[in-house]
């Protein structure tokens, strides 16, 4: 599995400690750590962030300007799936920070076996619950979560995948057989000829266009349109029920 984590504190010694327990935690080598970006507090992290871009934040409850709770809650209007872990240095916030649906907490300051523990739990639950696809990359076959793929997208013989987290990869299965995968998970969505997207990272639509949250723009097939666009208006209300 491959992470990307922020940490929003404003206490510089504590985000060093952290970046060190995380470090030592992923160089067992059982998982990726992509990104690891820190901010000092909430609202240059908000400024920055976006639907997707981070699997963990780790965020610090009090903070001076924009708190954790207030970042937290920010946050869930454009993002219900990341996993929050508030940082505090007691549990009495607890029940503030019940409307954010944080993930877990840590004791501050904070110590390798928390930390450990923290992380070890998201992989066991990731690992139980999150739906996969299998794809073929330079030969060999890789596994991707269904939340990491933004889209898919038919390049000659080739279809090129795009992640959420940036990366651009190019399968050497033609597109029905990336079709036979797909199809199978109700997150994508074929949009027009050679082109599936992952409706939950669709920011939005114009007439005839989807747009997703890394700004990629994709044609809505003219024939399907009305059919399309009721598959998504279905999607989100699903979606809805879910998190309610």
């Amino acid at each position: 599995m491959r992470f990307n984590i922020a940490i929003v504190d404003d206490n510089l010694t504590d985000t060093a400690r952290l970046k060190g327990f995380i470090h030592n935690w992923f160089s067992k080598g059982n998982h990726e750590l992509g990104m690891l970006k820190s901010y000092d507090d909430g609202e240059n992290f908000l400024n920055d962030f976006s639907a997707g871009k981070f699997n963990i934040i780790f965020m610090d409850i009090l903070m001076p300007g924009l708190d954790g709770i207030s970042t937290a809650e920010s946050l869930r209007m454009i993002d219900n799936k990341t996993l929050i872990v508030f940082m505090t240095t007691s549990r009495e916030y607890a029940l503030d920070a019940f409307s954010t649906h944080p993930f877990d907490y840590v004791i501050k300051p904070s110590t390798k076996k928390n930390v450990d523990a923290v992380l070890d739990e998201i992989v066991r639950v990731r690992e139980a619950i999150e739906p996969k696809v299998t794809l073929k990359i330079s030969g060999k076959d890789c596994t991707f979560p269904v939340r990491l793929i933004s889209s898919a997208a038919s390049q000659g013989h080739h279809v090129e995948i795009i992640l959420t987290d940036g990366r651009h990869l190019l399968s050497g299965m033609n597109f029905y057989e990336v079709e036979e995968v797909f199809s199978k998970h109700k997150d994508f969505l074929l949009c027009n000829r050679g082109v599936f997207v992952n409706m939950s990272h669709i920011a939005s639509q114009e007439e005839g266009v989807f747009i997703m949250n890394d700004g990629t723009r994709f044609p809505i097939k003219i024939r399907e349109k009305l059919k399309i666009k009721a598959a998504f208006a279905q999607f989100l209300i699903l979606n809805m029920r879910t998190e309610l």
